[in-house]
């Protein structure tokens, strides 16, 4: 009936109101019903995990709001009621805990033991190093002492978007026959297979294994002005390598690390998802030439250049930097949480919530420009944070190293990653409700002061402050930022005056940077292409949709085993969180608490901004909220330890090692270790839109 409604759109308009609301109803119904069938038709057996799972965060929770409550057989209800009754003002002056020697080993075991889980099996070091680069023009023969049969060919491809064509002659060179190879910019830094025992994609018919001695490889079309980069070219028969025996002069790096030919990409060996983009936009800074990707600014490129230049152009390589600063995150974290809590307990389990949570790891082990963001974000908060504590009536000289460092560390995550910028949305309102309640504060000190100023230091004119502090935050956030953001910019003016043979000049830059800015804003604006692992702010909030990065499923039937991993949440972080901040939500309004509102803003500042946003979204944009997350679970274990009630030990580590369990029982599933398809089912794919 519905097909011949849509077909015929005649009588849906001469049916009645009632008749189309029932057939409203009707396709709404049909709707929830298909819905709930596939949800329940698709459960593995690990769903038993989600009960229990939520009965840990609702015990969690239940037990907080228990430990507010008066002890019984006691008179602190009295003390209780008689705090409510008084009247609280909010206060951003907040009070910072110095780290303790006794910090020092918790907080070195917890960053030992996450960057071993890390950096294990990051990637390997031995992918192909030279290339070839190939232009229009360019052809290399090379050869076998007798003929010799192909049945595969593998190459590894590097800069660069275009085809090569691969031929072979059985009659010395006087005719020719061949196979095209694809180098797209979407299948980079990686090794590409082509069967010739199989018919091509477009219904070629397949050559056949091939037996011939004298081969040659040609650029086909050649798409960028750098030419095509090709590191190897490998010829396989049953498995066995191939290497020719004699390379035309210029070919001989196509064949000279046969050591490390394969005939599969894997995580290891090959770049995934946008690692096509990011590594190799940073070859293209090593080697002065204009990027391809330039969707974001350019900094998150130039740290992972750095990793490149340590490590040469390999999966280790390309990925060892946003591992290192994933594991730095760990200690800034944790003095933190030290400085704002004041407690080790705290301090260690609300690190550990955020080590061995799975998108911190996921995500700092793929070569992208999240993890700078991420962790830009974090420094500058701790700065703000620290300039925050700075006692009112204080002098401004004891603020300008906190402000100065708040500011810089934004600028250069802004430059690293636009997501930063939403952060400098909660850094300001911040700053801002500081200087309110600084005021306050300076006013009732002022008010306080002996009129003969004999006792105590005259307080400086809070006017005087503000003008300062107003006058240094231009300088620090605005004016420092806008320089290092241009300056980043430098190895794209250079590329392009070497590519059209000019000079660089500061007008030249100046055009690059507001050229890309346009670029970029319409950009991110388009991008609406339908993806299969996209997901919204209302799936993020309930870890419900996670992002597949990788799998091999090539031994699942033969082995019953496979190989994969995705980007999503501990689920004890993420639905701890979301009641967490709730529960912060409401005792900062109770208890008029300035940490929370601290906690509260820095959430709000990283969630909010994608509310609007109608361009394709994925898991991982949920990172940086999931770092303040990890805060407001901090603040619910801060008040248990405060109250000290039997049993407060117990809920607050065992929630972590809940949480710290988790991640030991996900492993495999976050690094791409094989693991038995049954180990999945039965304790993994917890739900059915969990592609695991």
């Amino acid at each position: 009936m519905n097909l011949s409604i849509h077909t015929l759109p005649g009588l849906a308009l001469s049916a009645s109101p009632a008749q189309s609301g029932a057939e409203s109803a009707m396709g709404l119904w049909e709707s929830v019903s298909y819905g709930l069938s596939w949800f329940f038709g698709n459960l593995a057996p690990a769903a038993i995990w989600v009960p229990v799972a939520l009965a840990i965060c609702l015990a969690f929770f239940g037990y907080y709001w228990h430990c507010l409550q008066p002890r019984p057989h006691t008179l602190e209800w009295i003390s209780m009621a008689m705090a409510r009754s008084r009247p609280r003002h909010m206060t951003l002056t907040l009070r910072r805990h110095p780290l303790q020697c006794k910090d020092a080993l918790p907080m070195l075991l917890i960053t030992v033991v996450y960057a071993a889980t890390a950096f294990f099996r990051l990637g390997d070091t031995d992918v192909p190093q030279t290339y070839t680069v190939f232009q229009d023009d360019t052809s290399y023969t090379f050869s076998f002492s007798q003929p010799v049969t192909v049945d595969k060919l593998s190459f590894y491809t590097t800069l660069g978007d275009g085809t090569y064509r691969v031929e072979w002659s059985t009659d010395n060179g006087r005719h020719w026959e061949g196979v095209t190879l694809e180098q797209p910019y979407n299948s980079l830094l990686k090794w590409e297979v082509m069967d010739l025992t199989q018919p091509g994609e477009d219904g070629e018919e397949a050559p056949g294994p091939v037996t011939a001695e004298l081969w040659r490889i040609s650029a086909g079309s050649v798409n960028r002005y750098e030419g095509l980069w090709l590191a190897e070219l490998a010829l396989w028969n049953h498995g066995e390598a191939l290497v020719p025996q004699s390379v035309s002069a210029g070919g001989e790096a196509l064949f000279d690390e046969s050591d490390v030919w394969a005939m599969k990409a894997t995580y290891l060996n090959s770049s995934y998802f946008d690692e096509i983009y990011h590594p190799r936009t940073a070859l293209e800074h090593l080697n002065n030439i204009y990027p391809y990707e330039v969707s974001h600014p350019p900094l998150g490129k130039l740290i992972i250049a750095a990793g490149i230049s340590l490590f040469g152009m390999t999966p280790f390589g390309w990925r060892f930097m946003g591992t290192l600063f994933g594991v730095l995150m760990l200690p800034i974290l944790y003095v933190f949480l030290k400085n704002l809590f004041g407690k080790t307990p705290v301090a260690v389990c609300g690190t550990c919530l955020f080590a061995f949570d799975f998108m911190h790891l996921v995500q700092t082990r793929i070569a992208t420009i999240d993890t700078y963001g991420v962790f830009f974000i974090l420094v500058s908060y701790y700065f703000m944070y620290r300039w925050l504590t700075v006692p009112a009536g204080t002098g401004l000289r004891r603020s300008v190293p906190s402000l100065f460092l708040c500011g810089l560390f934004w600028g250069i995550g802004c430059a690293s990653k636009w997501t930063v910028v939403y952060a400098g949305a909660g850094l300001a309102l911040l700053w801002l409700l500081g200087l309110i309640f600084k005021g306050r504060e300076w006013r009732r000190l002022a008010a306080a002061q002996p009129e003969d100023g004999a006792q105590a230091p005259p307080i400086p004119a809070f006017r005087t402050h503000v003008t300062g502090t107003v006058a240094l935050s231009v300088v620090f956030f605005i004016a420092i930022p806008l320089c290092i953001y241009a300056a980043a910019y430098i190895p794209y003016a250079t590329a392009a005056a070497a590519r059209d043979g000019t000079q660089a000049t500061f007008q030249s830059l100046l055009d690059i940077v507001w050229d890309n800015q346009v670029f970029m804003l319409t950009y991110h604006q388009g991008v609406h292409t339908p993806h299969p692992y996209e997901s919204y702010w209302y799936q993020w909030i309930f870890d419900g949709r996670p992002i597949l990065y990788y799998r091999d499923l090539d031994y699942s039937a033969s082995l019953g085993i496979k190989s994969l991993f995705a980007s999503f949440n501990n689920p004890l972080v993420s639905w701890g969180g979301l009641l967490a901040f709730f529960a912060v939500l409401i005792q900062t309004i109770r208890r008029k608490s300035g940490k929370g509102l601290f906690i509260l803003i820095a959430i709000l500042s990283q969630f909010l901004p994608w509310l609007p946003i109608g361009r394709i979204l994925f898991a991982y944009h949920y990172f940086p909220t999931i770092l303040f997350l990890v805060f407001a679970i901090a603040y619910l274990m801060n008040h248990m330890f405060a109250r000290r009630r039997q049993g407060y030990r117990l809920a607050v580590y065992g929630f972590t090692g809940c949480a710290v369990g988790l991640y030991a029982l996900f492993y495999p599933a976050l690094t791409g270790l094989y693991m038995p398809v049954w180990y999945s089912q039965a304790f993994l794919r917890w739900l059915p839109s969990w592609p695991l």
